[in-house]
């Protein structure tokens, strides 16, 4: 186990000051890995849309008391841009718990995490906030870090190789996301049957998607989000059972501790973004 190089005594700090993000690559489709033909038959034809699985990001935050940020959806955008054209992002209705960027490569990457900050915390914020984070190249850049500074936010870094044990969103809550996704693809499927001229299934749309991810994630609960963050050793436990108890948790005499790094390593390079990831999607936003 990598050995903490700091810990952090957070005194009287209440949960929703500590934030957990992640990004996640997500399937733009989730298909049935069985296909129903009669017995004794020597091809079957499988209607799923053909080509590689379809991929693409969404980064996820959330607070200690169960609170959740927006979905972030980063979209794959024009070769020569990365951007989305403002026709596609006008034709887009985006519901208030989702947003939405895009890349040359549907990864979050530098640019995209310097924007999401200044999307998601105040310039005035009064109380120190504490974002836990993993190593990824873009969270350990400069820029990022001088706004999180500058908007009083203190990043911490889950130690290499332990995010499986110590980040709330590994530990709890993707799993359920992604579980939640699944689904309202397959409820989506149920009612959308009609074939494409070559007899394939139709691809879901980038709106449809959107749809997906604003369903997925209002379906996360808030218990699940604050076991999430005791089953990573960050809090005690959690807020609901000590409302239950009557305990104030602003007022509770022993600080909040959680042992992981805030110093800043070398990042080197930033990842490449990986070329080879390509999809289609239909043409009805």
């Amino acid at each position: 186990m990598e050995r903490v190089e700091e810990i952090f005594g957070v005194n009287n700090t209440h949960p929703s000051r500590i934030i957990n993000f992640d990004q996640t690559s997500v399937l733009l489709q989730n298909t049935y890995g069985k296909t129903l033909s009669p017995i004794g038959v020597k091809q079957v034809h499988v209607i799923q849309p053909p080509g590689e699985k379809e991929r693409f990001t969404v980064g996820l935050a959330v607070t200690g008391d169960g609170q959740k940020f927006p979905a972030a959806i980063v979209f794959k955008g024009g070769v020569k841009t990365g951007q989305l054209s403002a026709n596609i992002l006008g034709k887009l209705k985006i519901p208030d718990n989702v947003r939405v960027f895009s890349t040359r490569t549907a990864w979050w990457n530098s640019r995209i995490d310097h924007e999401w900050i200044k999307q998601s915390f105040e310039e005035d914020t009064q109380n120190t906030l504490y974002l836990i984070r993993d190593h990824f190249a873009a969270h350990l850049k400069f820029e990022s870090r001088e706004l999180l500074e500058s908007r009083n936010v203190d990043q911490v870094f889950i130690p290499r190789g332990m995010t499986g044990t110590y980040q709330p969103l590994d530990v709890g809550i993707n799993a359920p996301f992604k579980a939640n996704l699944k689904r309202a693809y397959h409820e989506w499927r149920k009612e959308r049957a009609e074939l494409t001229g070559k007899g394939y299934l139709r691809k879901p749309s980038r709106q449809d998607f959107i749809d997906f991810v604003s369903q997925a994630w209002a379906d996360v609960n808030p218990e699940t989000i604050e076991n999430a963050f005791v089953g990573a050793q960050i809090l005690p436990e959690p807020t609901y059972m000590i409302a239950n108890e009557q305990t104030s948790v602003e007022n509770d005499e022993a600080p909040l501790e959680f042992s992981f790094s805030s110093i800043e390593e070398n990042s080197g390079d930033e990842v490449a973004e990986d070329s080879s990831l390509e999809y289609s999607f239909s043409t009805d936003y």
